[in-house]
């Protein structure tokens, strides 16, 4: 009996270890290069080349892009809460991150700006961005627009 009294802790601490390290947030920090014959990109799509460089400050997670020479940087803060994540000319993209399990999950919509207004949509479904590595730590996947556009991203 006593024994049976210290194996139920040893194997609920053994548990719980388990999920620490398994649900835990993922560093997707590094230079990452799209592999464009791996990707399933829009038809309409002209992109030849993108790299982003990923960092992970405190809070923040920010991706460097560039996408055939055009550099742009977004902000992201995994707490859940919605934030400005890039300020264009043309309006705002509002986003909310959060760690689900160990995917990151975007959830955007865009204010869009007209001179002397801002107009927001509502109605609309938010886009959903997916962002996932692998195992191994050697590939990163983007899932965006409901599984249609997928971004498959080498580490180098």
């Amino acid at each position: 009996m006593r024994q049976f009294l210290i194996t139920i802790p040893l194997v609920i601490a053994v548990m719980f270890s388990v999920f620490a390290v398994s649900f835990k947030e993922q560093d997707f920090s590094g230079t990452w290069v799209l592999n464009v014959a791996k990707s399933t990109l829009p038809k309409d799509s002209t992109i030849k080349s993108r790299a982003i460089v990923i960092e992970n400050k405190k809070s923040a997670i920010v991706f460097h892009y560039k996408t055939d020479g055009k550099k742009s940087t977004e902000t992201y803060t995994p707490d859940g809460k919605k934030r400005v994540s890039v300020n264009m000319s043309s309006g705002q993209l509002n986003s909310s991150a959060s760690w689900h399990d160990s995917v990151l999950v975007i959830e955007s919509t865009l204010d869009i700006k007209i001179p002397n207004a801002t107009v927001v949509v509502t109605g609309l479904k938010p886009v959903i961005d997916t962002w996932t590595l692998t195992a191994e730590g050697r590939t990163l996947t983007h899932d965006a627009d409901d599984h249609k556009e997928i971004y498959i991203y080498e580490k180098q």
